[in-house]
């Protein structure tokens, strides 16, 4: 053989390699090793606690609804009641719909999707990483205690926009 021809072969090895990086990268993580990774990662607890909070949510609009309709008024009782009982059932709905056993599947498929096999075992070994662990735990309580200063400026805030959304409704109507 001679030199060009080795060249040429070699060329055509490197593009072929080239070519099936896409492919390789593409088959993603397997879905024991992504299994581990969600095990260990808090996705089932971040989950648990969204689903929470959108019951949370929705017994807090339910009462804003009612309190409306009440013309600012407390709830009554029987409407007390009514929250009582439908929020729960609610919630039930919620965990059975987007609880872990039924979400599990579509969290694998979305790490696998996202994620190659190096990387899902690069995260696997962060999270088992007990300093990782303490330093994600604090900047839970760094995230919870942002929120907390944020809600608490929000009346200030609603109060300051109040003047300025009325101003232009009365502007956007002609009066």
């Amino acid at each position: 053989m001679n030199r060009n021809t080795i060249t040429l072969k070699a060329g055509l090895l490197a593009l072929v390699g080239v070519l099936n990086l896409p492919l390789a990268y593409a088959a993603g993580a397997s879905a024991t090793s992504v299994e581990q990774l969600v095990a260990i990662n808090g996705a089932q607890k971040a989950l648990e606690t969204a689903v929470a909070g959108i019951e949370n949510q929705v017994r807090q609009q339910v009462v804003a609804s009612l309190l409306q309709q009440n013309g600012g008024r407390p709830l009554t009782p029987q409407q007390q009641t009514a929250v009582d009982k439908a929020v729960p059932g609610i919630g039930v709905v919620l965990r059975q719909e987007m609880g872990w056993p039924k979400m599990k599947d579509a969290y694998i498929k979305l790490y696998q999707d996202q994620l190659s096999q190096a990387e899902v075992e690069r995260l696997t070994k962060l999270y088992q990483d007990p300093s990782y662990v303490t330093l994600m735990q604090k900047m839970g309580v760094i995230n919870q205690q942002s929120a907390q200063l944020v809600s608490q400026k929000l009346p200030t805030i609603t109060q300051r926009i109040q003047p300025v959304l009325e101003d232009a409704l009365k502007q956007a109507v002609g009066q």
